[in-house]
C-alpha cells in the first residue's frame, strides 16, 4: 500500500507522488495553500486523479486510475490535522473494500533556514469490507536541504499483519522550466513472520517522480517500483515496475 497526506509531511506527501503524492508524497499536500485563513490558521483542500494508486511501491486499486482528495487544516504554530481518501481495490474476492480514508495529526518545524523536521500520527481506515483492515502508524521525518529522511511505525500493521517499520529517503532536485525531479527509495521491515508477502516480507520500493506546478495544478509521472517478484506478490502484477501519472488540484 505508498507518502499520501500530509502525507507524511514530504512527498510521502501527496502520494508520493501522488501521486500521491504520493503520498509520501497522499497527504503530500502541505497546508501552505489555502483557501480561508484566521488568525495564522489556514484551510487547504486537494482532489486528484492518478493511472494507479501505489502506496509503498504496491498497486491499490488493481493497477487502475483512482480519485483521491483530501482536507488540511494548520494552526498556524507547528500543528496541523488532516483527512485523505482514495478508491481502493485489492480484487481478492472476498474483499470488498471500496476506498481508504486516513486521519493524520502532527507538528512541525524549523530548526534553521535548512534543517526541518515533522512528527505525528496516521490512522488508515479501509471501508466497505469485513476484513479488519484498519492500521495506526506514528511516524517521524527530517529534511535537510533537499535530502529527507524518515521512519513510520506501526504495532500491527495493515491486516494485522503485526509490528512493522517503514524507513525511507527522499532527494529533490529543483530543475529549470520550473520542473522537481524526485527520488525515492524506502525498506519496509516486518519483525514477525506475518506473511504479507508469500516469501519474504521485508522489501525495497523505489521511485524517480518528474512534476510541474501550475498554479493550484500539480502534474507528474512517476516510475515506481519494488524489489518483490510477481509470484511473491499473492500472483498478482500489483509490486512490477511501472509509471504513474497523475494530477492533482490544490485550493
Amino acid at each position: 500500500m505508498e507518502v499520501k497526506k500530509h502525507k507524511i509531511a514530504t512527498i510521502f506527501a501527496g502520494a508520493l507522488l501522488a501521486l500521491g503524492t504520493a503520498n509520501l508524497t497522499n497527504a503530500e499536500e502541505n497546508t501552505s495553500s489555502s483557501s480561508s485563513q484566521e488568525e495564522g490558521i489556514s484551510f487547504s483542500a486537494n482532489l486528484g486523479m492518478v493511472s494507479d494508486y501505489r502506496f509503498r511501491g504496491i498497486s491499490q486499486k488493481d493497477r487502475n486510475p483512482a480519485i483521491q482528495g483530501g482536507l488540511d487544516l494548520d494552526f498556524g504554530n507547528g500543528f496541523y490535522v488532516g483527512t485523505w481518501a482514495s478508491q481502493v481495490d485489492f480484487a481478492y474476492g472476498f474483499d470488498e473494500t471500496d476506498y481508504e480514508q486516513d486521519f493524520y495529526g502532527g507538528f512541525s518545524s524549523d530548526f534553521n533556514d535548512s534543517i526541518s523536521y515533522d512528527v505525528g500520527y496516521i490512522y488508515y481506515a479501509y471501508h466497505g469490507s469485513d476484513q479488519d483492515e484498519d492500521y495506526w502508524e506514528i511516524y517521524g521525518n527530517l529534511s535537510i536541504s533537499d535530502l529527507t529522511l524518515g521512519v513510520a511505525y506501526s504495532p500491527d500493521y495493515w491486516a494485522q499483519s503485526d509490528e512493522f517499520y517503514y524507513t525511507f529517503a527522499e532527494y529533490s532536485f529543483s530543475l529549470p522550466a520550473d520542473l522537481s525531479l524526485d527520488f525515492h527509495v524506502g525498506y519496509n521491515i516486518f519483525m514477525e513472520r506475518s506473511e504479507f508477502l508469500y516469501e519474504d516480507d521485508d522489501y525495497i520500493d523505489y521511485s524517480v517522480t518528474l512534476s510541474r506546478g501550475f498554479g493550484g495544478l500539480n502534474l507528474s509521472a512517476a516510475y515506481v517500483g519494488t524489489d518483490v517478484s510477481k509470484e511473491e506478490c499473492w500472483d498478482t502484477d500489483w509490486c512490477e515496475p511501472t509509471l504513474v501519472v497523475g494530477a492533482t488540484y490544490t485550493w
